[in-house]
């Protein structure tokens, strides 16, 4: 009989915000399946990321030359990332902390969403230090 294992604690460090590459949506689809196989994920947000936490990001539509493809509407990754927050928080396995700096630098400091705590490096050192895994995904330039 195989033995159960040990639920491991996963830092995910992201510096990409939605619309640049597709590294918000690579990690909320890693968060989820981390969560769902019962991990602890610990999400550090920092520069551009810290707006996909903005709690005022709306539903937009779509530029016309683009309904073929992409339809009318087109859902904003904050819908994801809530639902992500939402998820974990309820299971207690997940963290998230967008950097005050980065998030009074863009002015979404007001705005974050619920669950999401505004810190400091020592919050990311603490996530690192704990960590059995550290992912960072930087913004490409």
């Amino acid at each position: 009989m195989a033995t159960a294992k040990k639920p491991m604690t996963i830092t995910i460090g992201i510096a990409t915000s939605s619309y640049q590459r597709e590294a918000p949506t690579t990690v909320l689809r890693l968060a989820e399946k981390l969560l769902e196989r019962g991990h602890h994920v610990n999400i550090w947000g920092f520069e551009e990321a810290v707006t996909l936490t903005n709690a005022n990001q709306k539903d937009h539509s779509e530029p016309p030359g683009l309904h073929e493809v992409a339809g009318k509407q087109h859902t904003y990754v904050g819908k994801f990332v809530d639902g992500i927050i939402r998820a974990g928080l309820h299971s207690g396995a997940l963290k998230w902390v967008s950097c005050i700096l980065c998030v009074q630098e863009r002015g979404v400091d007001a705005n974050q969403m619920g669950g999401v705590v505004i810190g400091t490096f020592g919050d990311f050192w603490k996530f690192a230090h704990n960590s059995d895994r550290l992912i960072m995904i930087p913004t490409y330039r």
